[in-house]
C-alpha cells in the first residue's frame, strides 16, 4: 500500500488532489474526458453514483468483477449490512421481522434495485440489471462474508471524518514511507475507540 501511495503519478490529482476529492468525484472522474482515473474499488452501491452523475452505461462503460482469489482462496465477499431491531416484543412484530427474512420480502427489494439479498432462495433473475444480479449472486453464493472495517469498528475509529482511520490514512497518503508509525497510530486509535 505504501508503494501505491508513494507513486503519486498513479493517483488522480496527486496526493493533494486525492486528499481534496470527495466520494462522488472520485467515481465520476473515471468517466471524464480525458479520464482522471482508471478504476474505483468500491461496493455495488457505486452503480447509483455512476448512473446519476455520468452518462456511462452499465456493461458497456462500466462493470464489476470479483476480488481476485489469493492462493486459491474460496469466494468471499466484503460488505456492509443492515440490522433489524425491534423495540416491542409481541407476535405481530416477530411475524414482521420473520417476513423480512423471507425470499418474498427480498423479491420486492430486488426488483427495485440498490439492494443485494444474502437469501439463497431469492430468484436472481428479479434483479433489474446484470451488475445487480452478479453482485447479489456473489453475496448469496459466498462461502465467507466479512463486514468491512468501518462497519465493524466503533464510529470513533471507523466512521468519523477527522479522526481514527480517516485521518491516519490521510496522513499515510501524505507520508507513505512511514509504515510503522501508521500501523502504530491505527492500533492505538482502535484500542482507544474499543475502550481497551
Amino acid at each position: 500500500m505504501a508503494q501505491i501511495f508513494g507513486d503519486t503519478g498513479n493517483i488522480a490529482g496527486g496526493t493533494s488532489g486525492a486528499l481534496q476529492t470527495d466520494f462522488p468525484t472520485s467515481v465520476s472522474q473515471v468517466f471524464s474526458n480525458p479520464p482522471g482515473a482508471a478504476m474505483v474499488f468500491e461496493g455495488d452501491f457505486v452503480q447509483g453514483v455512476i448512473t446519476s452523475s455520468t452518462s456511462a452505461k452499465a456493461n458497456t462503460d462500466f462493470n464489476q468483477f470479483l476480488f481476485p482469489s489469493i492462493d486459491n482462496s474460496a469466494p468471499s465477499v466484503v460488505g456492509g449490512g443492515d440490522i433489524f431491531v425491534t423495540f416491542k416484543d409481541d407476535p405481530a412484530t416477530r411475524a414482521f421481522v420473520q417476513y423480512l427474512a423471507t425470499p418474498q420480502a427480498g423479491e420486492i427489494w430486488a426488483k427495485l434495485g440498490g439492494h443485494a439479498s444474502p437469501n439463497k432462495n431469492l430468484n436472481p433473475e428479479l434483479y433489474p440489471d446484470k451488475i445487480s444480479k452478479a453482485t447479489a449472486t456473489a453475496l448469496a453464493d459466498a462461502q465467507t462474508f466479512r463486514f468491512d472495517m468501518s462497519d465493524l469498528a466503533p464510529a470513533a475509529f471507523g466512521g468519523a471524518v477527522g479522526q481514527g482511520e480517516w485521518t491516519i490514512m490521510q496522513d499515510s497518503l501524505k507520508n507513505p514511507s512511514d509504515v510503522k508509525d501508521t500501523q502504530q497510530a491505527l492500533e492505538s486509535a482502535a484500542a482507544k475507540a474499543f475502550g481497551k
